[in-house]
């Protein structure tokens, strides 16, 4: 039997130059750790310098997790406003 992975919703910052950029991001348990380091990965390149500062409490298994990629194409299609996001 396969090993069980939770998610926990985390916010996580990264310092840049002039301020910082925060993100919202679903990741799996053992990496869900106030002040915590995380490397993200984006179109198969690491992102470093990422730091969780908050961690969620509420649990998810992977097939629990939202695929917001997947809500936002449906809502496109739904409004009709994929035409107009193809421009």
């Amino acid at each position: 039997m396969a090993k069980r992975v939770f998610y926990r919703q985390c916010r996580l910052v990264k310092k840049i130059e002039g301020g910082e950029l925060c993100l919202v991001s679903w990741l799996p348990e053992p990496y869900a750790t106030t002040g915590r380091a995380v490397k993200l990965r984006e179109n198969g390149a690491w992102d470093d310098g990422w730091v969780v500062k908050f961690a969620g409490t509420r649990r998810l298994e992977a097939h629990e997790v939202p695929d917001f990629h997947e809500l936002s194409k449906a809502h496109l299609r739904a409004t009709g406003d994929a035409e107009t996001a193809r421009a």
